[in-house]
């Protein structure tokens, strides 16, 4: 039996001139884990929302990162990713090249694997889908 996932409007950078609806569930899905890694932490308490969502990956832009701490970034990533329920399991691999951060995100939802990529600057994030 097939899961309706609903439909949202496309609006993970911005709402657009024109409203397009969305019923893929894993652009569905990709949408709301982009939104979630590009909203800082506690930004929705501010409207009496979740205090926990968010973990914007724009944090780690410039940053000196050593090992440890881009270990830690991934296990954070992951750990926000999982949170939306119908993620069933998260693999992330950080890269961090000459200033440019590159977020790829294996998951696997009721819709099927595929993998998101975020590739963020200080000021924009690009959202790319790998669909298996």
């Amino acid at each position: 039996m097939a899961i309706f996932y609903g439909s949202d409007t496309s609006c993970v950078g911005d709402v657009g001139l024109v409203d397009v609806q969305v019923t893929d569930p894993r652009i569905l899905i990709g949408q709301r884990i982009a939104r979630r890694l590009t909203t800082p932490r506690g930004a929705l308490a501010v409207i009496n929302d979740d205090p926990a969502f968010g973990w914007d990956c724009k944090q780690y832009v410039n940053a000196k990162l050593r090992p440890t701490d881009i270990t830690t970034a991934q296990s954070q990533i992951q750990k926000e990713c999982l949170k939306d329920e119908q993620v069933q399991t998260a693999s992330v691999v950080l890269t961090l090249s000459q200033g440019a951060l590159t977020v790829s995100v294996a998951m696997v939802s009721g819709a099927g694997p595929f993998i998101l990529t975020l590739n963020v600057s200080d000021l924009t994030t690009d959202l790319v889908f790998t669909f298996q």
